[in-house]
C-alpha cells in the first residue's frame, strides 16, 4: 500500500443518531483505509462536553498513540447560540482544535457534532484555520426518498413492502433515518405477529420511545443548564410529561385528553423568554412531539393588517408558516390596545380559531410582562380557554447575573479580575432595586 503523507481534508459528521453516526464513521475509516489514506487501523473514540475535566496532555498522548490512523472526536453538546447562557464549551474546543492542527498530517480526524449546531461548529472553524473539512450531515427525506429508504429496509429482512407501511408517512412531512426505522420497526413487528408468527397477534407491545419519562435531546440538556429559571423549567418538564402521556395514551387506544401545549410566557424583558421559547421548539422535535421545532417570532406588526380583511389572511400565514412548530407573539396584549371592535379583536379572534385549527402540529407561546399578560387574557376567556401552560419567568438575582457574565466572559475568551467582579455585583444590587420604566 502507498504510504500516507499527509491528509488533503479531514471530516465532520452531524448527526443527533448515535447508530448512524457509528456506522458513518466505520464506513469512512473503511472507505480511506481501500483507498491508501491511512496506514494504521488503529482509532480512538474520545468524547467531550462542557463542564468536564479537560487534559491537553492527555488528549496530546491519544494522538500519539494514533500516529498512522484516525481519531474520532465526539463533541455532542448542544448549539451555543449568543443568548443561551449555558455553559461554554469555547476553551475545550480552542485546545481540540489546537492539538488535531499538531498533528493533522500524522492523524485523520473526525469531529462528531449535533446534527444542528450552527453557532458550534462556528467556533470549530474559527479555531481550525487552513485545515479543510468535508462534511456529513445527515439529511430530511420525504416523498419517494423515504418510501425507496423504507423499501430497502424491508429488502434487508427479505420482507416486501405493503399499503400499511407507506400509509403510515405523512404527506409533506419530513424524515431523518431514526424516524423512518422507528416506522418500519413498527410495521414489521406487527407483521411479524399478524403474517408470520400469528399466534402472538394478542400480544401488547409497549412503546418505549414514548415511555422514556425524562425528555432527551441536546436542547433540553441546554435549557436544564441555563442558569436561574427554576419554576420554568419545572413547569415546562411538567407539559412535556404531559404532551408524552398523550401520545402514549393516544397509541395504545386509551381515552386521551384533548392534546393543548400552547403556553404564555409571562416576565420582563431580559430574563430569556425568547431563548426559552427556541429551546423548547427543539425539545419538542427532537422529542418527536413536533415534526420541525422551528420558531417563528411575531409581534403586532406582523399580524395586523392596514385595512379591513387584511388581518386574517395574514394570521393564517403565520400559523402555516409555524407548522411542525412554534408560533412565539412577543407583547401579546399589543393586539388589542383597547378599542373594542378594533382589527386586533379581529386578530384574536382570528388566532383562537388558528389555534384550533391547527392545535396538533403549531404549539402557541404568548409572551410578555407579567400583569399586562393578566389584563390581556382577563379580556378574551376564549383565549384563555385554550391556554393550558402559565410559565413565570423571574428576574435574575444578583448571583445569578454574576454568574451570566462569568460564562459570557469566558465563552469569549476573557477572564475577570476580582475589582471588575466586586463592581459589577453592586451595579446589579443597583439595578435590580430599579423599575423597569419601559413597562409603564
Amino acid at each position: 500500500m502507498k504510504k500516507a503523507i499527509g491528509h488533503p481534508v479531514h471530516y465532520m459528521v452531524q448527526t443527533d443518531d448515535s447508530d448512524i453516526r457509528q456506522k458513518l464513521c466505520r464506513l469512512l475509516l473503511q472507505a480511506l483505509y481501500a483507498n491508501g489514506r491511512l496506514r494504521s487501523r488503529r482509532c480512538c473514540l474520545v468524547r467531550f462536553c462542557p463542564g468536564e475535566q479537560f487534559s491537553s496532555s492527555t488528549y496530546g498522548c491519544l494522538y500519539q498513540s494514533c500516529i498512522g490512523g484516525a481519531l474520532i472526536v465526539s463533541y455532542l453538546t448542544g448549539d451555543d447560540t449568543e443568548d443561551d447562557h449555558a455553559s461554554s464549551g469555547r476553551y475545550i474546543i480552542e485546545q481540540l482544535c489546537k492539538t488535531m492542527k499538531k498533528y493533522r498530517n500524522q492523524v485523520l480526524t473526525i469531529f462528531a457534532l449535533p446534527r444542528e449546531c450552527t453557532s458550534l461548529k462556528d467556533i470549530f472553524y474559527e479555531n481550525l484555520g487552513s485545515t479543510s473539512f468535508v462534511e456529513l450531515k445527515e439529511d430530511f427525506m420525504s416523498g419517494d426518498t423515504a418510501v425507496n429508504f423504507l423499501k430497502g429496509l424491508a429488502g434487508n429482512y427479505g420482507v416486501r413492502c405493503d399499503k400499511k407501511l407507506f400509509s403510515m408517512l405523512e404527506e409533506d412531512k419530513n424524515y431523518l433515518a431514526p424516524n423512518l426505522h422507528t416506522l418500519f420497526d413498527t410495521w414489521y413487528d406487527q407483521k411479524l405477529k399478524t403474517s408470520v408468527y400469528p399466534q402472538y397477534c394478542a400480544v401488547k407491545t409497549t412503546d418505549q420511545t414514548v415511555l422514556k419519562s425524562a425528555p432527551k435531546g441536546s436542547a433540553y440538556t441546554e435549557l436544564m443548564e441555563m442558569i436561574g429559571l427554576a419554576e420554568a423549567k419545572k413547569i415546562i418538564r411538567q407539559a412535556l410529561a404531559y404532551a408524552k402521556a398523550q401520545k402514549l395514551f393516544s397509541k395504545k387506544g386509551m381515552a386521551a385528553g384533548h392534546l393543548s401545549m400552547h403556553m404564555v410566557f409571562s416576565g420582563n424583558p431580559g430574563t430569556a423568554k425568547t431563548t426559552v421559547a427556541r429551546l423548547f421548539a427543539r425539545i419538542m422535535r427532537e422529542n418527536r412531539l413536533l415534526s420541525k421545532g422551528n420558531l417563528i417570532e411575531v409581534g403586532r406588526g406582523d399580524l395586523i393588517g392596514k385595512y379591513v380583511g387584511w388581518t386574517a389572511p395574514m394570521i393564517q400565514k403565520k400559523f402555516k408558516q409555524a407548522e411542525g412548530g412554534v408560533l412565539f407573539i412577543d407583547e401579546a396584549y399589543s393586539l388589542v390596545d383597547d378599542r373594542d371592535g378594533s382589527y386586533g379583536d379581529e386578530a384574536i379572534n382570528t388566532i383562537v380559531q388558528e389555534m384550533e385549527n391547527h392545535r396538533d402540529n403549531v404549539v402557541v407561546i404568548f409572551a410578555g410582562y407579567p400583569d399586562k399578560m393578566k389584563t390581556f387574557l382577563r379580556k378574551n376567556p376564549g383565549l384563555r380557554s385554550r391556554i393550558a401552560f402559565h410559565v413565570p419567568f423571574a428576574d435574575y438575582s444578583t448571583e445569578e447575573l454574576c454568574d451570566i457574565a462569568h460564562l459570557i466572559a469566558k465563552r469569549k475568551g476573557l477572564e475577570l479580575s476580582e475589582g471588575a467582579c466586586e463592581k459589577m455585583e453592586q451595579l446589579f444590587r443597583i439595578i435590580s432595586g430599579t423599575a423597569d420604566t419601559s413597562a409603564m
